[in-house]
């Protein structure tokens, strides 16, 4: 299996579903949190449990499962998951995803997910392609991380990407949050101001005729008989 377009296909199919619900745990869980009183928002694993405890709630608000997705709560992991069904290389394939905050605010208190905690920068598929192809032999239930980089506040995601679970590699591919109408027109707005610019208004010179019929440029500073 070539696990560049199986992050690049599970991204096609489930970034706006996994954005609607990053969306609605942002605006209705991490802003609410962010005003509790002694709340320490640079605990992640406290932040983690919240988020994690609120994903039921939060996909039903968003209506998760007619976009494909469903939450179910995993007894042996203690916690919930997104499932759905992914068809890829012509076979479909069960597939599931786990919220997970990563970046400088993250970090996960399971041994074995540690690396769910990784630099973007050097793992992002987009940004550092890899040396050699990953493909490997993979299990029909495909697992995947959606590891989210808090903002500097802890109380909004600023980014989130899809890994995969198992293990075998530590790259990612980024996902990215839908444009809004106010954003897009916001962005539209800015790149017109910069193609446009700025209009200077310039003055027409006041010309003075003198006896002799030629004229001269009082802003200027012609010379004498000058045209």
């Amino acid at each position: 299996m070539d696990r560049d377009n199986a992050l690049h296909t599970a991204r096609e199919l489930f970034e706006p579903a996994l954005w609607a619900l990053l969306n609605e745990l942002e605006k209705a869980t991490l802003a609410d949190l962010a005003r509790v009183q002694h709340m320490d928002l640079v605990n992640s694993r406290a932040i983690g449990s919240v988020l994690n405890g609120a994903l039921p709630a939060a996909a039903a608000a968003v209506e998760l499962e007619d976009r494909g997705l469903e939450v179910s709560y995993v007894k042996d992991g203690h916690c919930n998951k997104l499932s759905g069904t992914i068809t890829f290389e012509g076979e479909e394939r069960n597939v599931s995803f786990e919220l997970h905050l990563s970046g400088p605010k993250g970090g996960t208190s399971k041994s074995s997910h540690q690396y769910a905690k990784c630099d973007f920068q050097v793992c992002d598929i987009e940004e550092q392609s890899s040396l050699f192809p990953y493909d490997v032999e993979a299990p029909k239930d495909l697992l995947f991380f959606v590891a989210c980089h808090l903002s500097g506040t802890g109380a909004s995601i600023a980014r989130a990407f899809i890994k995969f679970a198992d293990g075998i590699d530590q790259r990612m591919l980024e996902t990215h949050r839908p444009l809004t109408d106010a954003r897009i027109e916001r962005e539209a707005t800015t790149k017109t101001d910069q193609r446009v610019g700025a209009k200077l208004k310039l003055k027409e010179s006041k010309r003075k005729e003198k006896e002799n019929g030629s004229t001269t440029n009082q802003w200027r500073d012609a010379a004498p008989g000058s045209k």
